[in-house]
Protein backbone atom coordinates (compact mmCIF):
# COMPACT_ATOMS: atom_id res chain seq x y z
CA UNK A 1 0.00 0.00 0.00
CA UNK A 2 1.60 3.21 -1.19
CA UNK A 3 0.20 6.36 0.38
CA UNK A 4 2.94 8.83 -0.51
CA UNK A 5 2.00 9.59 -4.10
CA UNK A 6 -1.04 10.02 -6.29
CA UNK A 7 -0.11 8.68 -9.71
CA UNK A 8 -1.44 9.93 -13.01
CA UNK A 9 -3.45 7.53 -15.12
CA UNK A 10 -4.37 7.99 -18.74
CA UNK A 11 -8.08 8.71 -18.66
CA UNK A 12 -10.41 7.79 -21.50
CA UNK A 13 -12.62 10.72 -22.43
CA UNK A 14 -10.15 13.35 -21.23
CA UNK A 15 -8.74 15.95 -23.63
CA UNK A 16 -4.98 15.79 -24.24
CA UNK A 17 -2.71 17.96 -26.38
CA UNK A 18 -0.52 15.87 -28.67
CA UNK A 19 3.00 17.08 -29.35
CA UNK A 20 4.65 15.93 -32.57
CA UNK A 21 8.36 15.64 -33.33
CA UNK A 22 9.81 14.50 -36.64
CA UNK A 23 13.11 12.66 -36.67
CA UNK A 24 14.60 10.96 -39.75
CA UNK A 25 11.30 11.51 -41.60
CA UNK A 26 9.44 9.61 -38.89
CA UNK A 27 6.78 11.19 -36.68
CA UNK A 28 6.82 10.71 -32.92
CA UNK A 29 3.97 11.78 -30.66
CA UNK A 30 3.72 12.46 -26.94
CA UNK A 31 1.38 13.97 -24.37
CA UNK A 32 2.15 15.85 -21.18
CA UNK A 33 0.90 14.35 -17.93
CA UNK A 34 1.27 15.52 -14.37
CA UNK A 35 1.99 13.73 -11.15
CA UNK A 36 1.02 15.25 -7.82
CA UNK A 37 3.25 14.30 -4.90
CA UNK A 38 2.18 13.99 -1.29
CA UNK A 39 3.51 17.51 -0.58
CA UNK A 40 1.28 18.92 -3.39
CA UNK A 41 4.27 19.51 -5.66
CA UNK A 42 3.31 18.85 -9.29
CA UNK A 43 5.77 17.14 -11.62
CA UNK A 44 5.24 17.16 -15.39
CA UNK A 45 6.27 14.31 -17.69
CA UNK A 46 5.84 13.35 -21.32
CA UNK A 47 4.47 9.97 -22.32
CA UNK A 48 4.97 8.60 -25.83
CA UNK A 49 1.94 7.78 -27.96
CA UNK A 50 1.68 5.60 -31.01
CA UNK A 51 -1.19 5.53 -33.49
CA UNK A 52 -2.31 3.07 -36.14
CA UNK A 53 -0.49 3.18 -39.47
CA UNK A 54 -1.59 6.02 -41.69
CA UNK A 55 -2.55 8.39 -38.85
CA UNK A 56 -0.78 11.73 -39.06
CA UNK A 57 -1.58 14.59 -36.71
CA UNK A 58 -0.24 18.14 -36.77
CA UNK A 59 1.75 19.41 -33.79
CA UNK A 60 -0.33 20.57 -30.79
CA UNK A 61 -3.50 18.77 -31.82
CA UNK A 62 -6.09 18.33 -29.08
CA UNK A 63 -7.62 14.86 -28.95
CA UNK A 64 -9.93 12.85 -26.75
CA UNK A 65 -8.63 9.33 -26.29
CA UNK A 66 -11.43 6.78 -26.40
CA UNK A 67 -9.38 3.58 -26.35
CA UNK A 68 -5.70 2.96 -25.68
CA UNK A 69 -3.51 0.39 -24.03
CA UNK A 70 -0.08 0.48 -22.47
CA UNK A 71 2.66 -1.19 -24.46
CA UNK A 72 6.45 -1.21 -24.54
CA UNK A 73 9.33 -1.58 -26.97
CA UNK A 74 12.95 -2.53 -26.56
CA UNK A 75 15.32 0.16 -25.38
CA UNK A 76 18.59 -0.17 -27.30
CA UNK A 77 20.43 1.96 -24.74
CA UNK A 78 19.30 -0.06 -21.69
CA UNK A 79 17.93 -3.55 -22.25
CA UNK A 80 16.56 -3.79 -18.70
CA UNK A 81 14.35 -0.70 -18.97
CA UNK A 82 11.97 -0.82 -21.94
CA UNK A 83 10.36 2.29 -23.41
CA UNK A 84 6.74 2.40 -22.33
CA UNK A 85 4.14 4.09 -24.56
CA UNK A 86 0.40 4.13 -25.12
CA UNK A 87 -0.99 2.62 -28.29
CA UNK A 88 -4.04 4.72 -29.17
CA UNK A 89 -6.58 2.65 -31.07
CA UNK A 90 -9.54 5.06 -31.05
CA UNK A 91 -9.57 8.83 -30.61
CA UNK A 92 -11.46 11.96 -31.59
CA UNK A 93 -9.89 15.23 -32.72
CA UNK A 94 -11.11 18.27 -30.78
CA UNK A 95 -11.16 21.39 -32.89
CA UNK A 96 -9.21 24.09 -31.12
CA UNK A 97 -10.88 27.50 -31.37
CA UNK A 98 -7.58 29.21 -32.24
CA UNK A 99 -6.90 26.65 -34.96
CA UNK A 100 -10.40 27.15 -36.39
CA UNK A 101 -9.88 30.91 -36.51
CA UNK A 102 -6.49 30.50 -38.19
CA UNK A 103 -7.92 28.08 -40.76
CA UNK A 104 -10.80 30.47 -41.50
CA UNK A 105 -8.36 33.36 -41.89
CA UNK A 106 -6.08 31.33 -44.18
CA UNK A 107 -9.05 30.31 -46.33
CA UNK A 108 -10.26 33.93 -46.51
CA UNK A 109 -6.77 35.13 -47.49
CA UNK A 110 -6.48 32.46 -50.20
CA UNK A 111 -9.89 33.33 -51.61
CA UNK A 112 -9.10 37.05 -51.43
CA UNK A 113 -6.16 36.60 -53.80
CA UNK A 114 -8.37 34.73 -56.29
CA UNK A 115 -11.22 37.26 -56.23
CA UNK A 116 -9.21 40.44 -56.69
CA UNK A 117 -10.89 42.61 -59.30
CA UNK A 118 -8.82 45.09 -61.21
CA UNK A 119 -10.54 48.43 -61.80
CA UNK A 120 -9.99 50.16 -65.10
CA UNK A 121 -8.71 53.66 -64.42
CA UNK A 122 -10.78 55.02 -67.32
CA UNK A 123 -13.93 53.76 -65.59
CA UNK A 124 -13.46 56.23 -62.72
CA UNK A 125 -13.45 59.31 -65.07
Amino acid sequence: MEENKIFHKLEAGKKYRVWKKTYNDKDFYSIQVTQKNYDNQVDKYYIDLQFKKGVSLPNQTDIIIKEAYENYRKNKADEYHPIIYYMVTDFEIVENEERLKQNAYDEFRDNLDENVVEIDENFLD
